[in-house]
């Protein structure tokens, strides 16, 4: 593919990943030459848990929700990727099939670079290895922060800080706040913060009643950003 065959907003999301910025600019280039773009509509599911791994992907543009399904068939969504996520390695690494339901939350672009493709590149860029190390070990830490977040922290605090994160990756600055541009339902927020939709509209409810945010045509906009980090 063409550098020139991406627009602006996605070079823009695709220079701003760490995965990315760690590559030499020879091994960017190879990469971008070897993708492919790849849209999907609202809804639309990328892949399912168990299907066999097709590539390497980077999202963006849009939101893309990762979820899995209880046995009950209830399903969960476990977090929202922003612009510039990459994700889909580990299937590529182990060789076992995916290991959750990607749908997408509005309309998506991705990047697609082809399985074969990456471990092309990974066989002639040794700082892909070193970039895909620096990503795994941040999300480690996501990891470990979120076990301890959902076991130590009460509900108020886990909303305040999931709030706080969307209005990081998803807000857009309002007169009266800073709006986050992702419509989610109260079930999908409750799944994210691990409580039931009725304690967290309770919650929600609070937040308004004190000013804190506003929920506007099935939006939030946080009015007071620093109440909630406190």
């Amino acid at each position: 593919m063409e550098k020139s065959a991406l627009a602006k907003h996605w070079r823009r999301a695709l220079y701003a990943s760490e995965v990315f910025t760690h590559l030499p600019p020879e091994a960017q280039d190879e990469l971008i030459e070897r993708a492919s773009l790849r849209w999907l509509g609202d809804g639309e599911c990328l892949f399912h848990r168990g299907d066999a791994a097709d590539g390497w992907y980077c999202l963006l543009e849009g939101a893309l929700k990762i979820s899995a399904i209880s046995a009950e068939g209830r399903e969960l969504a476990l977090i929202y990727l922003e612009p510039g996520s990459w994700f889909g390695e580990i299937s590529l690494f182990d060789g076992m099939p995916r290991t959750h339901d990607n749908y997408a939350h509005g309309d998506c672009v991705l990047l697609l670079l082809p399985k074969a493709q990456f471990r092309q590149l990974l066989a002639r860029h040794s700082s892909l290895y070193e970039a895909l190390m620096q990503m795994h070990c941040q999300r480690l830490r996501m990891l470990f922060a979120a076990i301890e977040d959902q076991s130590l922290s009460s509900l108020e605090q886990r909303l305040a800080r999931q709030l706080s994160n969307l209005a990081r990756s998803y807000g857009s600055t309002e007169s009266d706040g800073v709006r986050i541009d992702l419509k989610l339902s109260q079930e999908s927020l409750a799944q994210l913060v691990g409580a039931s939709r009725q304690r967290v509209n309770q919650e929600l409810k609070r937040l308004e009643a004190a000013g804190v945010l506003l929920q506007r045509g099935g939006y939030m906009v946080i009015k007071r950003p620093e109440l909630l980090a406190s």
